[in-house]
């Protein structure tokens, strides 16, 4: 089995929290790293339609059969358990009494947010990462460490089409994959985005979805998308929160570097996996080249998740953002330390970097001043070389290869 990354932070959680919650995209291996870290304690799956039924009709009973603890599968689907769990840690604050796991963002259900403050501890668990994928796990992430960054191989573009999801990872063949992505989307959609809004027009998402797609990489531009989807600004943003909710997407904000110097500020879409937007483009991952205008995107998509999974790993607490400045320097990837330091990464679709392609990290270099800890342009090869002091170029598997 492979091992997570979070599984050190779950446990910890445990040993000094009544309540600890695994949130992520369905299938991303939230149950089977709950029933890893809790053997002791009793399972239960919210998506059984008879303990879904007695946790909905009768929550305090419900928790009352399970006095030591439990590991509550899918606790979206009954939200009315929150007060009720509420109750019962007061009662008694014995440490990771309750393990429970969330196919949807659950701190946005209002009701949770008040009834579990201060009772409760979440952790994040998105697909796997590559550092997972390679068997290394607790990797070093040197983004504000000094030195040279790790080598690494050059950077396969299958990988793209792959993913990170357990179950298309093991996979044989990229049409098995693509078919399990196609069915993945439609049940998400059908099911979670459902759970967790009564709205009409649920056939629109997936013509929003190929949308995203098509712009990923790119800012958002709300006006834009409203025009080509059809659908008011108003409804549109309902939707995007949504598909946040359910960890098919995320925002990738605009730096807000407290700088006088000017920047664009809108955020972009990142899609959680790259085997879902490789699959909603219909793009196969064999047929990609360097020259192709499209997979930079498609890189910079699957490297911002891979910078949300070391942060998360790292217990660093840096931010992932990005920067453009009204002047068209654009840096596509930022790490913010919470100290205020940064680390800035570039992306260049070559295997051998030229000095030209430095041109945005210099600016960004000389706007940021002290706050700049160094710059990394990340290259299709497998070279790494110092440009000045604070200037790298290193492979793009190097961030996972620390």
């Amino acid at each position: 089995m492979i091992v997570r990354s979070a599984e050190a932070g779950v446990k910890d959680a445990l040993a000094d929290t009544p309540v600890v919650a695994i949130q992520g995209p369905r299938q991303s291996g939230k149950t089977t790293l709950a029933r890893s870290v809790a053997p002791e304690l009793p399972y239960v799956t919210l998506d059984d339609s008879l303990a879904l039924d007695s946790a909905i009709r009768s929550p305090k009973s419900f928790l009352a059969a399970y006095p030591d603890g439990v590991v509550l599968d899918e606790i979206q689907r009954a939200p009315g358990l929150f007060r009720s769990i509420k109750a019962e840690v007061d009662k008694d604050r014995r440490p990771g009494r309750f393990l429970l796991t969330g196919s949807s963002n659950i701190l946005l259900h209002p009701k949770l947010s008040e009834s579990l403050a201060g009772r409760m501890e979440t952790v994040t668990l998105w697909p796997l990462s590559e550092a997972e994928l390679a068997g290394s796990p607790s990797a070093a992430f040197w983004a504000f460490e000094d030195g040279a960054p790790p080598a690494g191989p050059a950077f396969d573009f299958a990988r793209l089409g792959v993913g990170g999801f357990p179950e298309p990872v093991g996979r044989a063949s990229e049409a098995r994959r693509r078919a399990w992505f196609g069915s993945y989307v439609k049940a998400l959609v059908e099911r979670d985005v459902r759970d967790l809004a009564d709205i009409e027009g649920l056939a629109a998402i997936p013509r929003i979805l190929r949308l995203l797609a098509r712009q990923a990489g790119e800012t958002l531009n709300m006006s834009s998308l409203s025009r080509e989807s059809g659908i008011p600004g108003t409804t549109l943003k309902r939707y995007l929160a949504l598909l946040d909710a359910v960890f098919l997407t995320a925002p990738l904000p605009a730096w807000q570097s407290g700088l006088t110097h000017r920047v664009i500020k809108a955020s972009k879409v990142v899609f959680s996996d790259s085997g879902v937007l490789m699959n909603l483009l219909g793009v196969k991952a064999d047929r990609l080249d360097a020259a192709d205008p499209s997979l930079k995107g498609l890189v910079v998509n699957h490297l911002a998740m891979e910078l949300r999974k070391l942060a998360l790993s790292s217990q660093t607490g840096a931010a992932v953002s990005h920067f453009r400045s009204i002047r068209s320097y654009e840096v596509p990837l930022i790490l913010e330390h919470p100290d205020g330091r940064i680390s800035a990464l570039d992306v260049a679709m070559s295997r051998e970097p030229e000095p030209g392609q430095f041109k945005a990290l210099e600016f960004l270099s000389e706007v940021a001043g002290d706050r700049m800890h160094r710059g990394t342009l990340l290259h299709l090869g497998e070279s790494v070389q110092p440009v000045s002091d604070k200037l790298w170029a290193a492979p793009v598997s190097s961030l996972w290869s620390g």
